[in-house]
């Protein structure tokens, strides 16, 4: 029987075997996973929200379409559980996988190298993130796709929903658009292809794009945004002339086969030349593979260049939003290997699979030895204290403590904005302090001590404060500025607990400020 037909996709014993190892795979790694700021920031939004109609207004600060956070709103008020974070994003992945397993018209090595790999395997699964969901709306997209002439509503309902997950699903419901589209060109499929239910249907999926550009579109005073607007015929066309290995390269050298992983270090080498040209290599030989399927070569070539400029001149892509292009690119050969299949197009994905699949015990053993986020070991220092039971959260930069909610029950209070919350508006105007000053700092962190009577934890992620008098420093997120001297400095103190190893940029040394002691601080 032939690599890829219908009987073999469909072999219980290969679909519920492969899904059993993956799902106990995930479970095992997501229990040692520290949640990080992003995931906790959406879990928040979602939930401390007082209304539905609050939460879609809330979205205009996130950049974020709606899906995920209704979705986290919903199961929360469910459960009232804080599990139903990373619960729904495993549960998330575990279907993406299904789907993949029992319907991918690809031979089984391929489906097993797209389940488990850096993608599917962590970054889009333990990793509590809206990306996931992209993915699983993009594969559903693709049995949908199938069925297009005859129930076209359900793909376009589909491509409503993979829109609202998130911008870089918007931007693969336009590629599925386009590849739908594409059925227009040929006159003979043209007859058979419109209908009121297909231009209705049609109308729906352009209708969730809209909706998710209108309501993702983060407000201008937005410290990090960009929009459209910032973009000019010279950025989009020094982003079209590059090699993909380079227009799609994101943060920390990120890229489509997670080949940035790879411990380069050990060779004595930096990681973005080698991945760069593997990239390169991969997509020339998928270009190769496809060219007899000039539909999927066109709509490949489209998604890397879309892509590409959204990178380069939008929002930098990390691991992550890597993930959602090679799925976007493997749903393209899918829907052109469901059409008429071609053992090629399994070929031509099998570098950028392999490649990534390879990352994936890379990925899990640093993870495993390496914290990414030191939020969960800071909770565990306050739950082993009973006097830090009710302390008051707080630090420089503002950010980290927006992970602490997941953990604990401590009140944060964001000193940049003078307010109790459990997130950060990065706004520029004026509503979060943009020049901050230990002295500044000590002087807040007092001043809540005393309203409250208990103690605030200060984390300050700025380890030149051990050993420079005085300094200045840039938070992330343009604009800000943190800046200490010897004075202020004496008044610190010394440090109750240090989280000095991380892989993110969650590093701090933990001070104790109490009302107790204001009036020494200032002597």
């Amino acid at each position: 029987m032939p690599a890829g037909t219908r009987a073999e996709r469909r072999s219980p014993a290969v679909v519920w075997g492969a899904l059993g190892a993956y799902v106990v795979m995930i479970i095992a790694v997501a229990l040692t996973h520290e949640m990080w700021r992003d995931e906790v920031r959406a879990f928040s939004v979602a939930t401390g929200s007082a209304s539905w109609s609050q939460l879609v207004s809330e979205l205009r600060f996130e950049g974020h379409p709606i899906l995920w956070y209704a979705l986290l709103r919903a199961g929360f008020l469910v459960t009232g559980s804080k599990l139903v974070l990373p619960g729904l994003a495993l549960a998330i992945a575990a279907a993406a996988a299904f789907v993949i397993l029992r319907y991918a018209p690809f031979p089984t090595w391929l489906r097993i190298l797209a389940v488990f790999g850096a993608f599917l395997g962590y970054e889009l699964s333990v990793n509590a993130r809206n990306y996931g969901l992209s993915v699983l709306l993009i594969l559903i997209a693709c049995v949908a796709f199938e069925h297009r002439k005859n129930r076209p509503l359900p793909l376009g309902i589909v491509l409503f929903l993979l829109a609202n997950t998130s911008v870089h699903g918007a931007m693969a419901a336009m590629v599925l658009l386009l590849v739908w589209g594409l059925d227009l060109l040929d006159a003979e499929r043209r007859k058979r292809s419109i209908s009121v239910a297909v231009v209705g249907a049609l109308a729906i999926a352009v209708g969730g794009i809209a909706v998710a550009l209108a309501t993702a579109r983060p407000v201008p005073e937005l410290a990090w945004a960009a929009g459209l607007e910032s973009l000019s015929l010279r950025k989009i066309l020094a982003a079209i002339f590059v090699d993909p290995g380079l227009g799609l390269r994101g943060v920390r050298d990120a890229n489509i086969a997670a080949v940035s992983e790879y411990p380069w270090h050990l060779l004595g080498m930096e990681g973005a030349w080698p991945s760069r040209i593997m990239v390169d290599v991969s997509l020339a030989w998928l270009a190769w593979c496809l060219r007899r399927n000039l539909r999927a070569l066109l709509a490949v070539a489209v998604t890397v260049v879309g892509y590409s400029i959204f990178f380069r001149n939008i929002y930098g892509a990390g691991l992550r939003h890597e993930g959602i292009v090679l799925f976007v690119i493997f749903a393209i050969c899918w829907i052109d290997q469901a059409r008429a299949p071609n053992r090629a197009i399994s070929l031509g994905l099998l570098p950028l699979f392999a490649l990534q699949a390879l990352a994936l015990p890379v990925l899990i053993h640093r993870t495993q030895k390496y914290r990414e986020s030191n939020s969960k070991a800071f909770a565990e220092f306050i739950r082993a204290n009973p006097r830090y039971e009710s302390a008051v959260l707080m630090s420089e930069p503002d950010y980290m403590m927006e992970s602490m909610p997941y953990y604990v029950g401590n009140p944060v209070f964001m000193p940049r904005q003078a307010e109790f919350a459990s997130r950060v508006f990065f706004d520029r105007t004026g509503r979060r302090k943009a020049d901050m000053t230990l002295a500044d700092l000590l002087s807040a962190a007092d001043r809540v001590s005393c309203d409250r009577r208990q103690p605030v934890l200060l984390a300050i992620g700025y380890p030149e404060i051990a050993s420079h008098p005085q300094g200045k420093e840039y938070p992330l997120y343009r604009g800000l500025t943190f800046t200490w001297d010897a004075e202020s400095k004496a008044r610190l103190g010394p440090p109750v607990a240090r989280f000095p190893e991380a892989t993110t940029d969650e590093l701090y040394a933990v001070y104790e400020v109490g009302c107790a002691t204001s009036a020494t601080r200032g002597m």
